[in-house]
């Protein structure tokens, strides 16, 4: 099944937990409903900086187009939460919206019945610059790298490459 949430009127990204445990996700709220989309660490830092990579090459259009989600709407309200796979990013230049697509991730222990699920929701500049500012925040505060290694330091201890995991507490500073 496809969700189109259209255009969203809140867009959030968070990480729940400890650094070193932390989950992610993006959660967007429209007139049509509401999607959590969980993710992995390294996929939030891609839509924060692919955001910003569009941002900063196209400038935003002086009088944009109106803005027609892809697909007529569904019956309200449209509740859809599930860890993604894939993920894309589009910009529409003439409306000057952003729209991320989540694919829900399949895992083994689904039975093929199912089918799959997928949510989208599109965004204006101000909520992308916001959303992106806000993902790149949230991933650059997790663990503190290594000074040697550059890797994350686990609050537990740390086994650095570089000395072979000999100085363990050297990087904790």
């Amino acid at each position: 099944m496809h969700h189109d949430l259209a255009l969203v009127d809140s867009l959030t990204p968070e990480a729940i937990g400890e650094p070193g445990r932390r989950t992610f996700r993006i959660i967007a709220t429209s007139g049509r409903g509401k999607a959590v989309v969980w993710m992995e660490k390294e996929q939030l830092f891609q839509i924060g900086v692919s955001v910003k990579q569009v941002i900063s090459t196209r400038k935003a259009t002086p009088f944009p187009e109106a803005f027609a989600a892809d697909s007529p709407p569904e019956p309200i309200p449209i509740e859809s939460e599930f860890k993604s796979g894939e993920m894309s990013l589009k910009h529409d230049a003439s409306s000057d919206v952003f729209t991320l697509s989540a694919q829900k991730m399949e895992t083994e222990d689904e039975d093929d019945g199912g089918g799959s699920e997928s949510v989208q929701f599109s965004f204006t500049r101000r909520f992308a610059e916001e959303m992106a500012e806000r993902a790149l925040e949230i991933v650059a505060a997790g663990r503190k790298p290594c000074l040697l290694c550059g890797g994350p330091v686990d609050p537990r201890g740390h086994f650095c490459v570089k000395v072979n995991g000999h100085r363990a507490g050297l990087s904790e500073t």
